[in-house]
């Protein structure tokens, strides 16, 4: 049961308030959002979207795993970039390692763990598993770690530089031009400065992304309907690049909306489970599910249509409620760091 130590990543933050209740709404639906593009049922896995034709089955893959999917990682490296600044009131060395030190335990420990899992499952044993993770939704974490150790220089720079930093950045991001070091991309990079900007000028994420609020809806609309459009081509790329920034922007102002006019929230342990389902779900993969859902239901394009949309839901709502009865242990109260403020 030691791996439950680690299975939470952003509750140590001691901050309550508009934007840390929008970050830990948020967590749960990205998450599942994430896990849709990870299942995959192997029927009918190749694209033949526009050649001469569509599908159904296609087009919405096509809209949730390929295109919405992608707001999905920016938004938490944007969320990444803002916590790891947002109660620091002095920049030194003594806070900077004790920020690496709690990301030892948050990241670290987790991305060991969880791709060995994966390395054991696949029996692939080789250092590189670490570099280009077994695990593959872990190069999530792979890049945060890195950037994280990037945060002197992120700081320096949002000093010195203020907003000049995003005309350095943003170019780079958008030329589509990634550096060939796995962890070292400008696609990190950015998002997760964008968030440190804010917190490290005091500035409130949701009050900022307010006021794009409406040209963030109608770009992600727009650029959304040409990446459908344009799958499969060149230009696709370069709408997907924006397509994020637009989207990220979109993401928050959407849960602010809702979490401003509802008193309904998704429960704690629930937004707390988001992180477990996000580390187990590539491993755990519940094959077992997809053989008996079409061995009841058959291959037609609307079988796959709903296994698509359900099981996802399905298979997150199982490592839920394996998180759940782990939480509910003592030693998980007692031992959980993120209860140690």
């Amino acid at each position: 049961m030691a791996f439950i130590l680690f299975i939470r990543i952003f509750g140590f933050v001691n901050e309550s308030n508009k934007q840390i209740d929008t970050f830990s709404q948020l967590r749960l639906p990205l998450i599942v959002l994430i896990t849709f593009a990870h299942s995959y049922s192997g029927v009918r896995a190749g694209w033949t979207l526009w050649d001469g034709g569509w599908d159904a089955y296609e087009v919405l893959k096509l809209v949730v795993s390929e295109t919405l999917v992608k707001v999905a990682m920016p938004t938490f490296f944007v969320m990444s970039g803002y916590l790891f600044f947002v109660n620091v009131t002095e920049w030194n060395a003594k806070t900077y390692w004790n920020k690496l030190r709690r990301r030892v335990k948050a990241l670290l420990i987790p991305y060991i763990i969880w791709n060995s899992a994966m390395a054991v499952k696949l029996q692939t044993f080789s250092l590189s598993i670490f570099i280009e993770p077994a695990n593959m939704p872990l190069w999530f974490l792979r890049d945060l770690m890195i950037v994280s150790l990037l945060t002197p220089i992120i700081y320096i720079g949002v000093r010195k530089l203020g907003y000049w930093i995003f005309a350095i950045l943003l170019p780079i991001y958008l030329t589509g031009l990634y550096a060939v070091q796995p962890g070292l991309t400008p696609y990190a990079v950015c998002f997760f400065t964008l968030g440190a900007f804010l917190s490290i000028r005091k500035m409130d994420l949701i009050e900022t992304c307010m006021k794009y609020e409406t040209p963030s809806y109608v770009l992600t609309v727009l650029l959304g309907i040409g990446m459908i459009l344009t799958f499969r081509t060149p230009i696709f790329s370069p709408l997907m690049l924006c397509f994020r920034m637009a989207g990220t922007i979109a993401i928050f102002c959407i849960a602010h909306r809702i979490l401003s006019t509802t008193n309904k929230r998704i429960p704690q342990i629930a937004c707390d489970a988001s992180y477990f389902i996000y580390l187990a779900h590539y491993v755990f993969f519940f094959a077992f599910l997809d053989t008996w859902f079409f061995s009841l239901f058959g291959t037609s394009t609307a079988s796959l249509c709903i296994h698509y949309l359900t099981l996802p839901l399905l298979k997150a709502g199982i490592l839920t409620g394996v998180y759940m009865g782990m939480a509910a242990t003592d030693s998980f109260q007692r031992e959980n760091p993120s209860n140690s403020r």
